[in-house]
């Protein structure tokens, strides 16, 4: 993993954190509903608090495609890189 992307992983954490209101540990392999216990809400709630801390807009056709933590980090840096 980059150091850019590990960066990341670092500011994903800090912002599920602060959704879920526990400590979380993010690995890139992780599947964010299944291993995290993410209900539709607070896949929500962390999509918008996502928006929100990288001040970018994720659509719905991305995060359709997103299933694990890599995946999510994929999405954001594309998204970064293009704003």
């Amino acid at each position: 993993m980059s150091e850019d992307q590990a960066a990341l992983l670092s500011e994903v954490s800090e912002v599920l954190e602060s959704v879920l209101n526990r400590k979380v540990e993010l690995k890139p392999e992780m599947n964010i509903v299944n291993d995290l216990g993410l209900d539709s809400i607070a896949v929500m709630n962390f999509t918008m608090a996502l928006e929100d801390k990288f001040d970018i807009s994720i659509p719905l056709h991305d995060m359709a495609s997103v299933v694990t933590v890599q995946d999510l980090l994929n999405t954001l840096s594309a998204l970064r890189s293009d704003a």
